[in-house]
């Protein structure tokens, strides 16, 4: 546990380091959180940041604001110890060979197994607007 514990700390000291850096940008980050098997494989991270409204979060992508936060976000973990590997397209040991998709074509087969097969931590974004749409505002169904 002790693993844990040491990467947990590791992803809180980075967020609160980004949530600082990006407090006075527009739009503005209005939750940040994490979850995932981090504990198992350090792969398994995903950090979600939140924004408003759906155009905040347009803005945010198209003004490059995201693409600064993720990439801060990931130097931050580092930087506070978290495994710079973590971040790398790795291929998991997952016996694709015969799995295959039913009334799928061999081209969609090799997109899903590409996606089980490889896995890094990974930085997202939403709107709060995108989860009271869809999930009703509950943050469990919505990432579900």
């Amino acid at each position: 546990m002790v693993f844990r514990r040491s990467l947990t700390k590791a992803i809180k000291k980075g967020l609160e380091k980004t949530a600082s850096e990006f407090s006075e940008c527009t739009p503005r980050i209005v939750d940040c959180f994490y979850y995932g098997a981090y504990d198992i494989r350090p792969q398994h991270l995903v950090i979600w940041f939140l924004f408003e409204t759906d155009s905040d979060l347009d803005e945010a992508r198209s003004s490059g604001l995201c693409d600064r936060i993720t990439s801060a976000t990931v130097a931050n973990l580092i930087s506070a110890g978290y495994p710079k590997e973590s971040f790398t397209r790795t291929k998991n040991d997952v016996n694709t060979g015969k799995i295959r998709i039913l009334n799928g074509t061999e081209e969609q087969t090799q997109r899903l197994m590409d996606a089980i097969s490889y896995s890094c931590a990974r930085v997202s974004f939403t709107s709060k607007e995108d989860i009271d749409r869809k999930a009703n505002g509950d943050y469990h169904l919505y990432f579900k």
